[in-house]
């Protein structure tokens, strides 16, 4: 069997850093401008509260500002950028304020806020009834339907302010209704079979003796709504109150810059948990803004390296390449072979090269040995990647991207740039023009999308470009010693040493390993007596093995430890017409013995042979005596102990009877025991039987000693990666592989 020798090799990186968090906020810019309030998300985009001039409508002014009422409209929103407002909905339109708004989740659904009545004269309303109330509309058929009001609206008090719970069936909003605790409060009403429940106050533990409103209910349960209560920073302030059963914790005031000096209310949250839309008037009137959850920006910034693709190899000279025909070659799993114990080799490209070291047949140039193998992972540092000419022109136009990026673990969101002359920019790719000549360093923070613990991960790195005047004389050439193109090719390396030698046979081991020229190797099985074989039995005795890592059958001749003799079996072979011939090392086979099985670790048991001649059968049948049974059952003990373990189940026999016989009495046996770990809960999927009949003996056949020897079965274990859970075990044991008696 093949040495398995895999080597991942492991460099050294600094991972992508996790820095506290802090808030971000900025103006959205909605354009044309106007006044703005009261975001709250519907579809693609957002629905708000607005003070703008529309012609398309006739209505009343306030007779203070001189400005038109409040309507709603929408803003398409994507990518962090907002559009152009529109008129929501001609229906819900009217001469007096409407909104703010809520939705129920499909959207179907709205609550908004308006004034309750409807006078011939804006002085009139304020004079006889500015009170508030909340109504309701339904999209059917492509349009939204005529309000309807809220059951517990009152001509004596407000209602407003509606928010909706994100099935639709709890409805938060602000009152001044008789009751309650001092200027608007929270109430909650909860949907029934006639409409609503009646309100109820929210109570002290949200609640205070000023001012509660604006309240959003996330979709996580949490309550965000604006108090003018003292101990914020100064007019409304936005609060969270964290979910708790039946209610909400003591609420906190967000940190600045969320709030300021100035008010701030409206919060809601976008999906992802980070962002949110909030409208303040700390810019002297209303507007949207965007606040973001992230990291500070620009710190602890590393120079950009250079990728390194290039390796150096080595090997002690094998002891058989002095007494046999065979050179030594690299392969580097590129197609690139190198000639020789000694190599270098740079790759064009980063990815997992397989690099073998191989002895090659000098005359037919045919592979003879493969002495060993590594899984060789090339790729790039772990760095934010500033990818832009070293060497620029002044008032030039110059692209920069970051999208070479190589931060493993790290789902990039945000590429911001300080570009060293004290312009900052934002995109995985940008223009800029430098107006004067002098050595800039260019710093790009990769900033990561959150992960599933709510961290975000940050990395930083530089990079120098120097400026020229476009004015003056320069050759075209660079500046610094080492140079790199935009996509960070150069032309100097340092080789990394790859130790080879640390996991592979040396020349030394080739005296003390025993070989084998394997003939090929095959996903089904095949017969011993199959015409393939007829010319080379005459010669070797071909042996069967089965591999259960890579799940094939290995037809092989020739075992020996004399090199001279291998070449000459190898040779033979190759004659023979058996073009995909090779040698391997056969792995040394290494058993363990039954009393030693409840203490083993699933370590001890990985490539383990498990010899037994007390399971017994019935005299030229596959039946199981009883008292085979206590051996089998230490087997599903330890099965059940270890899920990682998978068996091979080869059955032997002795040489009475003919080669048929005995290979078709064998399958049986082994089928047997397996059929018997089955009904004891084993999953087929774990177990392979095997039936090899008289071809593996360990005794001699001449004695019945011998041939009791010979008669047994074996357990051959290895540990697969992906354990199999207690549950599927007890239930997935139901397919039988063929008849037993018991």
């Amino acid at each position: 069997m093949k040495y398995v020798l895999p080597l991942l090799f492991a460099t050294l990186c600094s991972l992508p850093a996790r820095a506290q968090h802090i808030h971000e906020v900025h103006p959205l810019g909605i354009s044309p401008g106007g006044e703005d309030y009261a975001p709250v998300f519907l579809d693609s985009g957002f629905v708000i509260c607005s003070v703008r001039d529309n012609a398309a409508l006739i209505g009343f002014v306030d007779s203070e500002s001189g400005k038109p009422l409040s309507d709603l409209y929408y803003v398409p929103f994507a990518q962090g950028k907002a559009g152009a407002p529109v008129l929501f909905s001609q229906n819900l339109c009217t001469p007096v304020n409407e909104g703010p708004a809520s939705f129920t989740d499909d959207g179907r659904t709205i609550s908004f806020t308006r004034n309750e009545v409807l006078p011939k004269k804006f002085s009139n309303m304020r004079a006889a009834n500015g009170q508030l109330g909340l109504f309701f509309s339904w999209f059917e058929e492509g349009a939204w339907s005529a309000p309807e009001p809220f059951q517990y609206n009152d001509p004596k008090s407000s209602n407003m302010h509606p928010a909706f719970s994100q099935d639709g069936r709890t409805l938060i909003f602000s009152s001044d209704r008789p009751g309650g605790m001092g200027g608007m409060d929270l109430y909650r009403c909860v949907r029934n079979g006639t409409g609503w429940s009646a309100p109820e106050n929210l109570g002290p533990a949200v609640n205070s003796p000023l001012d509660e409103v604006y309240p959003r209910l996330q979709t996580d349960g949490r309550l965000h709504f604006s108090s003018n209560r003292p101990g914020g920073m100064g007019g409304l302030d936005i609060y969270l109150a964290q979910a708790q059963e039946g209610g909400w914790l003591h609420p906190e005031a967000m940190p600045a810059p969320i709030n300021s000096i100035h008010n701030e209310h409206g919060f809601n949250q976008l999906p992802d948990g980070y962002q949110a839309l909030i409208s303040s008037d700390r810019d002297g009137s209303d507007a949207i803004y965007l606040t973001k959850l992230t990291v500070p920006k620009f710190r602890d910034c590393t120079e950009q390296k250079p990728n390194n693709y290039c390796f150096s190899l080595r090997k002690r000279q094998h002891a058989a390449s002095s007494t046999i025909p065979v050179d030594h070659y690299w392969d580097m799993g590129d197609g690139t072979r190198i000639k020789g114990y000694q190599a270098q080799h740079c790759y064009k490209k980063p990815g997992v090269y397989k690099v073998r070291s191989l002895l090659i047949d000098r005359q037919s140039g045919e592979l003879f040995h493969e002495l060993g193998a590594q899984q060789l992972e090339v790729a790039d540092l772990q760095q934010a990647w500033v990818a832009v000419q070293d060497t620029v022109r002044t008032g030039r136009r110059v692209e920069l991207h970051g999208s070479l990026s190589h931060l493993p673990g790290m789902v990039p969101a945000e590429y911001h740039w300080d570009l060293g002359d004290g312009t900052r920019s934002e995109g995985a790719r940008i223009v800029h023009s430098y107006k004067q000549a002098g050595v800039y360093q260019v710093k790009l923070d990769v900033i990561g999308v959150p992960d599933a613990t709510g961290g975000i991960a940050n990395r930083c790195n530089t990079r120098t470009v120097i400026v020229m005047d476009r004015f003056k004389d320069h050759e075209d050439e660079a500046v610094v010693a080492e140079y790199q193109d935009a996509f960070g090719k150069t032309h100097t390396f340092e080789y990394q040493e790859l130790p080879f030698d640390d996991v592979s046979l040396n020349g030394e081991d080739l005296i003390d390993a025993v070989f084998s020229v394997q003939l090929f190797a095959s996903k089904e099985r095949v017969d011993l007596d199959d015409a393939r074989f007829v010319q080379i039995r005459k010669l070797y005795r071909v042996v069967e093995r089965f591999d259960p890592v890579a799940g094939v059958y290995t037809y092989s001749v020739g075992e020996t430890k004399n090199p001279e003799e291998l070449y000459r079996v190898f040779k033979k072979v190759k004659e023979l017409q058996f073009l995909d011939a090779e040698v391997f090392a056969l792995r040394e086979e290494k058993l363990i013995d039954l009393s030693q099985l409840d203490m083993a670790s699933l370590e001890d048991l990985n490539n383990k042979k498990l010899r037994t001649s007390a399971i017994h059968f019935a005299y030229k049948s596959a039946e199981l005596q009883v008292e085979s049974h206590e051996v089998l059952q230490q087997v599903v003990g330890l099965m059940r102990q270890h899920p990682e373990l998978r068996l091979v189940i080869e059955a032997h026999t002795d040489d009475i009877g003919g080669h048929r016989y005995n290979f078709t009495l064998s399958q049986s046996r082994a089928l047997a025991v397996m059929d018997y770990l089955v009904e004891e809960g084993v999953l087929p999927m774990r177990m392979v039987p095997i039936g090899h009949g008289k071809n593996h003996p360990i005794a001699s056949n001449k004695t019945e000693q011998g041939r009791a020897l010979n008669r047994r079965v074996e357990f051959r274990m290895t540990v697969d990666g992906s354990p199999i859970s207690s549950q599927e075990e007890l239930s997935g044991a139901t397919r039988k592989s063929g008849a037993r008696k018991r």
